[in-house]
């Protein structure tokens, strides 16, 4: 059985999930994990630290699910499968996104590390000489559209995958790198879902998994660069 503290965190994310834009009480919150009120002021403080901890929780989540994210090695592909990862993640959890980047300035260390993972991957796009501007000028780009897409996704019930949030992709990332950007042809296409593949883990075995992989790398490094060419003589 989970301890107080479990329950309450627990209680919490489902009351939240329950019942979006809504807060609980504190009563709420004590009465549906089945504790006392000492329990969460002993743990928390207050009804605040619960909801802190919720949110540093989903942090943690998400650097998880982020983390798991396999790199293809084209930077920009997996600038953008770290996008579709975020506005993934925002849209399979509205109240939780919500807690997360709702406007509070929250210092937890999981939320410094996202935003430092963050800026990693901006400063590698600038060290390559793909970013047309600084880097936290780069960030806070980034986190603002984000958090626009999830947004507005969530109020119209969209999809993650959907052309909104694509095209805002597009938009974004032409405005870091200060080129019309598209991720069309089939060796991105190739190296996208390559990057993609650690972030849901449980729809192949490992043995379906690593053929895929295999399958793409083939894809990435023969096929494609053949087939997007063009035609041998095609302007004599």
């Amino acid at each position: 059985m989970a301890s107080g503290r479990g329950r309450l965190i627990e209680a919490a994310r489902s009351m939240l999930t329950e019942q979006p834009g809504r807060v609980p009480s504190t009563r709420e919150l004590y009465e549906a994990a089945g504790v006392a009120a000492p329990t969460l002021y002993h743990h928390f403080g207050d009804k605040d630290g619960l909801l802190q901890a919720v949110t540093d929780e989903a942090f943690a989540e998400y650097l998880e699910r982020k983390r798991a994210v396999t790199r293809s090695g084209d930077l920009l592909v997996d600038f953008a499968a770290g996008w579709d990862m975020h506005v993934g993640f925002g849209v399979e959890n509205p109240a939780l996104y919500a807690l997360m980047y709702g406007g509070a300035d929250h210092q937890s260390a999981a939320a410094q590390t996202a935003e430092a993972e963050l800026r990693r991957g901006l400063e590698r796009l600038a060290d390559a000489g793909l970013l047309c501007m600084g880097v936290g000028e780069a960030t806070a780009m980034t986190t603002a559209m984000a958090i626009g897409c999830v947004t507005r996704l969530v109020h119209d019930g969209g999809s993650a995958t959907g052309p909104l949030a694509k095209r805002m992709r597009s938009a974004l990332m032409s405005e870091l790198t200060g080129r019309p950007h598209e991720l069309g042809s089939s060796e991105h296409a190739g190296a996208l879902l390559l990057a993609r593949l650690g972030s849901a883990p449980e729809l192949f075995t490992s043995a379906e998994e690593a053929l895929l992989r295999q399958w793409l790398r083939t894809l990435i490094e023969h096929v494609a660069p053949s087939q997007d060419a063009p035609e041998q003589g095609a302007k004599e």
